[in-house]
């Protein structure tokens, strides 16, 4: 635009020279010849036309140059707005430089904290490891717990059963004995010598030494059995035998259970004992006989005894 400027300027002076050259020489050709004068009008008029011409580019040329001027204006205060806005954004530029710098800073330490997690994530996940293997071991080793349970639940029910069975026994075998009958009775003979004569001699023991239930009669010599079982009885009996025979026998109802026997020569006291067990019912009786022509000797010593008692009941 600057450059135009000057141009116009010497376009307009040589406007101004070619003028005043043209109307001199219009002047001297007037005074030399009429007959140029047309000419010289008609040169002149041109001229003119010319002029005008030029002053309406110069005048265009001013407008273009105030509106380039304007532009130039303009363009400077973006220009200057644009410096500024530089500025500010190079000023900007530093502080996220700096901020940049303290972001990689930043950077570098979470970095490294996350290569110290990855280095604690990695142990973690190797102590999990172990952990799961020994909660597996442990899972395992409750499992065997809760069979090995299973087991001595089931182990302790059925003892608890038993135990229940027994107890219930316990309490029928009691409840037995505590209503059961009690039968036991020892009685001894007498003092001095009993003999049967012809006849075989029911024997009756007639000293009690023990008679629980009333069972044994010291007045007949009779054993009665009070309640249907098994009854075990005993005796011994006893005599003076030089060169003879001493026989016992036992019987149950008229029945004879066994005969017994002894012979000495000696003259001094000979024993014989025996004993059996025997099933009665209610009302079975049991008592000793001393067969025809044999004795027995007894005193307070009580050498001749008879005994017997229940065992259980049926």
């Amino acid at each position: 635009m600057r450059a135009v400027i000057p141009l116009l300027v010497l376009l307009f002076s040589m406007c101004g020279a070619q003028t005043q050259s043209t109307q001199t020489e219009v002047q001297t050709e007037s005074q030399s010849t009429g007959a140029a004068a047309a000419a010289v009008v008609t040169t002149l008029l041109d001229v003119s036309a010319e002029l005008r011409e030029l002053r309406d580019m110069v005048v265009e040329l001013k407008t273009t140059v105030v509106e380039l001027r304007v532009t130039l204006t303009f363009t400077q205060n973006e220009l200057q707005n644009t410096k500024s806005l530089l500025y500010t954004m190079g000023a900007e530029n530093n502080a996220q430089n700096l901020q940049l710098a303290a972001q990689e800073t930043e950077l570098a330490v979470m970095k490294e904290r996350l290569v110290a997690s990855e280095t604690k994530l990695d142990a973690l996940e190797r102590e999990n490891a172990a952990q799961h293997t020994d909660l597996t071991a442990m899972k395992t080793e409750v499992e065997n717990l809760k069979m090995e349970n299973a087991a001595q639940e089931a182990e302790l029910t059925a003892v608890k059963t038993r135990l229940a069975a027994t107890e219930t026994d316990v309490v029928n075998l009691e409840k037995e004995i505590t209503e059961q009958p009690k039968v036991a009775f020892s009685a001894a003979l007498g003092s001095g010598y009993i003999a049967s004569g012809n006849t075989d001699l029911n024997l009756v023991f007639t000293r009690i030494i023990t008679n629980v239930g009333q069972a044994y009669s010291s007045m007949t010599g009779f054993f009665t059995a009070p309640v249907r079982g098994v009854y075990n009885f005993r005796f011994t009996v006893m005599d003076y035998l030089a060169s003879r025979y001493m026989n016992i026998k036992m019987y149950k109802n008229a029945e004879q259970i066994m005969w017994l026997g002894e012979y000495d020569t000696d003259g001094q006291q000979t024993y014989v004992s025996g004993g059996v067990t025997l099933q009665l019912e209610v009302g079975d009786v049991v008592n000793m006989q001393l067969p025809a022509g044999h004795r027995l000797w007894d005193d307070s010593n009580n050498h001749n005894i008879f005994s017997g008692f229940l065992l259980f009941s049926l």
